[in-house]
């Protein structure tokens, strides 16, 4: 995949494209891809992908936490084999410029593009302009049919991370085409785990933007050193102990080597419970075997 950042870069020409932030490169992104790749296909010319960074609500100050960090969404594009990419800096001058300007400007005289194709709810330009009326003389602009799962489910971004925001991951995952996982490093924590039997480890410097699941336990598995191992993880503030802060540690039964230091990647598949605060650590100690029990007879 080649990767563009810069629109005066030597971009192919004649490209049939397509624009979007395509947070999380979800099933429904996937869908319109492979659209986009098979019309290339059929024009016998290339597909490119134009992507926005950063997202539009971080631009304005508005609250939001995203599926996929830039390093996961560019290794995203190009596991579903996306030939070349441009990604255009969302700032003021992007955000102000209406629809039919970034058309001529950008897609007909810098990168004279040779179609456009569009989500079928997508829209770009200054306050999200879905006008294609008088785009169409000098570009033509296509709308594949809306993706839908099984039951016709929609699949979108902001429903997605509205599942993850209430733990519920599985569901999540299907929409997702791929299990959510989130990256940081093994940190320092309050060792408490090691002290009563189940040593965890505690995950940190995870970038500001990306979607933290709903507090709870989890299974997951978690990649150390390239290698994939069960594993329980709890999302919380610890109220047995009266914490305060979030923390996000992690447990791999049957493993004592040291994480400290260590990037981890975690991939999320079930919600086992909610977080819950016990009356005493011998209680605790009992639902953290039941889990421990949970997370092994899941791989199982």
């Amino acid at each position: 995949m080649k990767i563009y950042t810069n629109i005066n870069e030597n971009i192919p020409k004649n490209c049939v494209s397509t624009i979007g932030f395509f947070d999380g490169v979800h099933l429904g992104h996937k869908f319109l891809i492979k659209h986009l790749q098979e019309k290339a296909i059929s024009a016998n010319t290339d597909e490119l992908v134009i992507s926005l960074w950063p997202h539009p609500s971080i631009h304005f100050g508005r609250p939001i936490k995203l599926l996929s960090t830039y390093e996961e969404k560019l290794r995203l594009f190009e596991s579903i084999g996306v030939k070349n990419l441009l990604i255009l800096n969302f700032n003021d001058e992007l955000a102000n410029t209406e629809n039919a300007k970034f058309i001529n400007d950008i897609l007909i005289n810098k990168l004279a593009a040779s179609e456009l194709v569009m989500g079928y709810n997508n829209s770009f330009g200054k306050k999200g302009d879905t006008s294609f009326d008088e785009t169409g003389k000098n570009l033509p602009v296509s709308f594949p049919k809306e993706f839908t799962l099984e039951n016709n489910l929609k699949v979108n971004s902001s429903k997605i991370r509205e599942l993850l925001e209430q733990g519920e991951v599985k569901q999540a995952n299907k929409f997702l085409g791929y299990n959510y996982s989130i990256i940081g490093s093994v940190v320092s924590g309050y060792q408490i785990g090691r002290t009563i039997g189940f040593p965890t480890a505690n995950l940190g410097n995870i970038d500001e933007y990306k979607l933290i699941p709903a507090n709870g336990v989890y299974i997951c598995t978690a990649i150390v050193s390239d290698e994939s191992l069960p594993a329980m993880l709890n999302i919380g503030t610890r109220p047995s102990f009266n914490g305060q802060q979030l923390s996000i540690e992690f447990h791999i039964p049957d493993f004592n080597s040291d994480l400290y230091g260590h990037e981890i990647q975690i991939n999320f598949l079930e919600r086992i419970r909610s977080e819950i605060k016990f009356d005493n650590v011998d209680d605790l100690i009992v639902q953290l075997h039941k889990d421990k029990e949970d997370t092994i007879a899941y791989f199982k």
